[in-house]
């Protein structure tokens, strides 16, 4: 992978003179990452949501307001 890619908080070699560092680092990125994945998933599952419920308000407009929905 060339240097143009890689991130900019990219954990320190496993050479390190402080192992503790280099596992603390990778603990916190891998920590990161599962909640940057939770928020998408949550983002993702409250967009459909929404289009849910947009449809079941034009249902309910077509049906008891008597014609086609506003957009």
């Amino acid at each position: 992978m060339d240097n143009a890619n890689r991130e900019s908080h990219s954990a320190p070699p496993v050479d390190s003179p402080d192992p503790f560092s280099a596992f603390a680092v990778t603990l916190f990125d891998n920590l990161v990452g599962a909640q940057r994945m939770q928020l998408d998933l949550y983002m993702a599952w409250q967009s459909s949501f929404a289009a849910v419920v947009d449809e079941l308000a034009d249902e309910w407009a077509c049906r008891f307001g008597g014609g086609v929905p506003i957009e």
